[in-house]
């Protein structure tokens, strides 16, 4: 036998999901008007909006790179269409061994080269190189230089002793010196020379 419960329960389910299904479809009346699944309302406050002073931000300025103040005078600077250093880039920070590269308009004529030389802040050299030419051969002169059957690069890796921290350096790069031992044709150009990576 059936209890009663059971019946009026099942009964009662089928009732509401019937109304529920009824509710759903909209009921028949309007077939030709949708019914939104769903309806959102909307509060939007009324009245005027009061403006606020906002705090605008100034970039600050970027401090300009203050050139390097280790290079004496030049004495005798070399022209762009005789002598040209291409690296180090005068004002940077390079590490041990320094390296130097450029061209030079006449420098293979008796195959005499550059000179380097690395001055202190005292304006003492430190040290003195003759930097030798190298082969012209598939390589392209920078503009400005001029050309001739002497023309060459030159290039060198340059060790400077005894750099336990950040040092300015003046590298000098001349073609010559005189009878009394000044350089001539003088390109100056100022480093920091940090000291050897372990």
């Amino acid at each position: 036998m059936v209890s009663m419960r059971k019946v009026t329960a099942g009964g009662l389910a089928l009732v509401l999901g019937s109304l529920l299904f009824a509710m759903a479809c909209g009921g028949g009346d309007d077939a030709g008007t949708p019914t939104p699944a769903v309806s959102v309302g909307l509060i939007t406050g009324t009245g005027s909006t009061t403006p606020r002073n906002r705090r605008t931000l100034t970039p600050s300025p970027t401090p300009s790179p203050t050139p390097l103040q280790v290079c004496g005078p030049n004495p005798d600077p070399a022209s762009v269409n005789l002598l040209q250093v291409q690296e180090p880039v005068p004002n940077s920070q390079v590490h041990l061994p320094i390296f130097v590269r450029g061209w030079g308009s006449t420098i293979a004529q008796e195959n005499r080269g550059v000179v380097l030389s690395v001055v202190d802040q005292k304006q003492s050299p430190v040290q003195t190189n003759i930097l030798p030419t190298q082969p012209r051969d598939f390589r392209v002169p920078p503009p400005g230089l001029d050309v001739t059957e002497f023309t060459r690069p030159f290039a060198a890796d340059v060790i400077v002793n005894n750099v336990n921290e950040p040092t300015p350096f003046c590298l000098w790069i001349y073609l010559s010196t005189d009878d009394t031992g000044h350089a001539k044709q003088v390109v100056q150009v100022p480093v920091i020379v940090l000291p050897r990576t372990p």
